[in-house]
């Protein structure tokens, strides 16, 4: 009997661990197709989130605040992953205090602060808020795609803003 136990009591805690990998951010392997490894599949209906950016056009080597919003006050964010690009290449860098409660820098592939993701949030908020800054010489139009979950299993891909004019 104990020795019964003890496989299920393994077996249960071989599942669970897949599901909590990433409660405190998204991986590096997630920064191309921005797909979370949740071993579920995204949602296809439209993600009731806004990406709100606080202006319509910067110069290169300025910023602007992102702000990713629910739509109603149960759409809150347990997860995100968020990039700015240029086609599909990512541009720019986050700037994102490391005292932030909710996000921090992820560096994808050699980039640098190229993407924010999420920290262990244990009460998710209804909106984050961060800052993107344009590289000197960008002189194209960027659009900001992230990545939101609800919970672990409830999650909308490359969710995107309206396009950022860069000068």
């Amino acid at each position: 009997m104990a020795y019964r136990f003890a496989c299920v009591l393994l077996t249960v805690a071989l599942c669970a661990v897949p599901a909590l990998s990433f409660s405190a951010g998204a991986p590096n392997g997630a920064c191309g197709d921005m797909i979370p490894q949740h071993h579920t599949e995204p949602q296809k209906s439209a993600a009731p989130y806004q990406i709100i950016l606080s202006k319509k056009q910067i110069n290169a080597g300025e910023g602007v605040t992102i702000t990713v919003q629910g739509n109603s006050a149960k759409d809150t964010i347990k997860g995100l992953l968020c990039q700015a690009r240029v086609g599909e290449t990512p541009v720019g860098a986050f700037d994102v205090p490391p005292n932030n409660n909710y996000i921090q820098k992820l560096d994808c592939g050699n980039s640098k602060a190229s993407a924010v993701t999420h920290k262990k949030i244990e009460n998710p908020p209804n909106a984050i808020t961060f800052n993107w800054i344009a590289p000197k010489g960008l002189s194209e139009q960027a659009r900001v795609y992230c990545t939101i979950a609800l919970n672990g299993g409830v999650f909308w891909v490359k969710h995107s803003s309206e396009f950022l004019k860069v000068n």
